[in-house]
């Protein structure tokens, strides 16, 4: 496993390179493309809700083969087919056939690659933090390079600029190497089924559950400002130069925190992580709900290193602590289909029709989603300990790729 951090840092630094045109653009490309703000909604709710779908069923499947490079490359063609087909079609309905599952690929695939590197990392004595800050040094260096591409030569940039980013992510994930030939082992059909089985004992461990709503509620307060943030801010009067170089703002936080992820997690653990995500939270988007001054907005925006990167590692090591490896991906995948999947496809709908009738105060109910996700994280603290949630499991597997 030589280098091994250095290709699960090329491999995160292609995945972040998606997200940072992705975020700060898609939808305006959208809008530019002539979709209603309402037909955007439902776009990016449905794509975000079949993650619910595509995301546990990808990781079931490549905790069963014990081989998540290969389930990986498999999403990614399917991204890198998407996003391609967006060069060359114009009509909406056409545009929704490619972009979700294009989106929904991109999605499932992205918590196998945090499974990986976190496991790896722990294993090979590496910190996951200093992988996991590529993804986020590609967003940051995507959202300053889109948007100056988008202010010079128009929102036509942002098909090509996914396209590419699908290419480097495919060609990132063959140089992971692939895992060992499994000797003896018994048919996928049968590991598929203890993998299921296990999957339905971890969804009955009520722990699991609580942390899932508790994860699922904070990162879904970023549904308004993923989806219609951009937007927003083009309706303030923003340009497209200025949205592309605020919002990587608070990536910058983002890095100093991944960059300290082992300090961080030593010092406050997952659940206290997860608390401190939902607490900033509610401060930020109450902050951006009354429209402030371009001041007030660039402080917000250093606050996503709250509440995107602290809530993300207290989520990534209680599934580190809590689940046995051998269901890693699937619990990652379920942690993203409750966070970026179903509670975010159900917020980014409800916030299409809120935005038609509130403006910038839809940031309010973000607001209310991170009250609750502190309350759930407080139980998540009285009920779980450090312990594993299945008792008795034992870890022999080989860990792998």
């Amino acid at each position: 496993m030589k280098h091994l951090s250095s290709r699960l840092s090329f491999s995160q630094f292609a995945s972040g390179s998606v997200s940072g045109v992705f975020i700060p653009l898609f939808g305006a490309w959208l809008a530019w493309r002539g979709l209603t703000a309402e037909a955007i909604s439902v776009l990016l709710a449905s794509a975000l809700m079949l993650r619910a779908i595509a995301g546990p069923f990808s990781g079931i499947i490549a905790d069963a083969r014990n081989d998540r490079r290969f389930v990986m490359l498999a999403l990614y063609w399917v991204m890198l087919a998407g996003f391609g087909a967006l060069n060359l079609i114009e009509e909406p309905y056409l545009i929704f056939l490619a972009a979700v599952p294009a989106y929904v690929a991109y999605g499932a695939a992205t918590p196998l690659l945090e499974s990986v590197s976190v496991r790896l990392a722990e294993h090979f004595s590496f910190d996951y933090g200093r992988v996991r800050i590529w993804a986020s040094s590609a967003f940051v260096v995507m959202n300053v390079v889109s948007g100056i591409l988008a202010k010079y030569f128009g929102l036509g940039v942002v098909a090509p600029l996914l396209t590419l980013g699908a290419v480097a992510c495919l060609f990132s994930t063959f140089t992971l190497p692939s895992p060992p030939v499994a000797e003896g082992c018994a048919p996928l059909r049968s590991r598929l089924k203890a993998t299921w089985e296990e999957t339905r004992e971890l969804l009955r461990a009520p722990v699991f559950l609580i942390f899932l709503a508790a994860a699922s509620f904070e990162q879904s307060t970023h549904a308004f400002y993923y989806a219609y943030g951009g937007l927003h801010w083009r309706a303030l009067g923003y340009s497209e130069l200025l949205i592309g170089v605020i919002w990587p703002l608070g990536v910058l936080a983002e890095i100093a925190l991944f960059s300290q992820a082992l300090a961080v997690l030593n010092r406050f653990g997952p659940a206290k992580l997860l608390l401190m995500g939902g607490l900033v939270a509610v401060v930020r988007w109450t902050i951006l709900s009354f429209d402030p001054p371009l001041p007030l907005v660039i402080i917000a925006q250093f606050m996503h290193g709250g509440t995107f990167a602290l809530a993300h590692l207290g989520a990534v090591f209680f599934i580190l602590k809590a689940v046995p490896q051998r269901l890693a991906a699937t619990a990652q995948s379920l942690y993203f289909m409750g966070s970026q999947g179903m509670m975010m496809g159900i917020m980014t709908l409800a916030c299409g029709h809120a935005y038609a009738l509130w403006g910038g105060r839809t940031y309010l109910l973000m607001t209310a989603m991170g009250v609750i996700a502190i309350a759930t994280t407080l139980v998540l603290a009285k009920r779980w300990h450090g312990e594993r949630i299945i008792p008795g499991e034992t870890d022999d597997q080989v860990v792998t790729i």
